[in-house]
């Protein structure tokens, strides 16, 4: 399989976003993204979506997000046109924790696309006509700022991203049909994760949420996330402890609890584990830097 990585598209490594039209008279050959995600709106025409060995119809107003290590490529094109917006969500999203915690997010950007890839799952989102029209309005704002690259390019078009991301992630939310409940069963409890990782979550609570048993929802989750739902929480934990640690002079003490860890000694032994410092000695290290 061809690899292509982000640095075809755009050689800026202090932002690695990259947003333009693709037109395709003929058939797209199959390939896979080396270091990126990528967010195709159909914006004229249809196609059959290739993903391994599947193929599925897309059309115009179709919506979906590939990862980066799946195989795809378009074929039976008929004035087929879209919009690819290239990004590394590990760099884009993962310092905003608001967006995480929508259920929609969290199907369309991670859930969907691991079935996409895994599980033959052929559902995306369609944009229905006043909506179709909102967002090619913002690709197209995108897109001009982003060619003229004049001062502060840069921020305008993540701030426009980010605002498509949430609409696009609010909309998901409002499909009702089979497959986008399945997918909204699994992304509904990782986004109350996301909300209350401070609180007690038990497994139990979660896989009730999901609608799954137990084993069931640890297994799926496992297989989206690539962590289990415990050290999902955890990792969420220390990402919170550590900008507290950052930005306040709170006790060591009191920004474990406040985390959700209810043994300091306990948080002291994860967070040395994860980061290779002591709570204390990462604050000094980073009031030093």
């Amino acid at each position: 399989m061809i690899q292509l990585p982000l640095r075809i598209f755009t050689k800026s490594e202090d932002f690695p976003f990259c947003i333009q039209y693709g037109y395709h008279d003929t058939e797209c050959y199959m390939h896979g993204h080396e270091d990126f995600s990528e967010l195709v709106i159909v914006l004229e025409g249809s196609a059959e979506h290739r993903v391994g060995s599947e193929h599925y119809p897309i059309s115009q107003g179709d919506v979906f997000v590939i990862n980066q290590d799946t195989e795809h490529g378009f074929t039976g094109v008929s004035g087929f046109r879209i919009c690819n917006i290239m990004f590394r969500p590990e760099v884009l999203f993962d310092q905003i924790y608001n967006i995480r915690q929508s259920a929609g997010f969290q199907a369309l950007f991670v859930v969907a696309p691991h079935y996409l890839q895994n599980c033959r799952f052929s559902s995306r989102l369609h944009l229905q006509s006043q909506e179709f029209a909102a967002v090619k309005g913002m690709i197209r704002d995108m897109i001009a700022e982003y060619n003229r690259r004049q001062e502060g390019w840069q921020t305008y078009c993540f701030a426009c991203f980010l605002q498509l991301c949430v609409r696009l992630s609010r909309l998901y939310q409002l499909c009702d049909t089979e497959q986008h409940r399945c997918v909204m069963q699994l992304a509904a409890a990782t986004a109350y994760m996301e909300r209350h990782f401070c609180s007690s979550i038990s497994i139990a609570d979660l896989s009730e949420m999901s609608g799954y048993s137990q084993r069931q929802f640890s297994r799926l989750f496992k297989g989206t996330y690539g962590v289990s739902p415990s050290t999902y929480i955890t990792r969420l934990r220390l990402q919170k402890a550590q900008q507290l640690l950052q930005s306040t002079n709170l006790p060591i003490g009191e920004i474990a609890w406040s985390c959700g860890f209810e043994d300091q000694n306990y948080f002291s032994r994860i967070f040395r584990q994860v980061t290779g410092f002591t709570p204390s000695a990462y604050r000094r290290r980073e009031r030093s830097d």
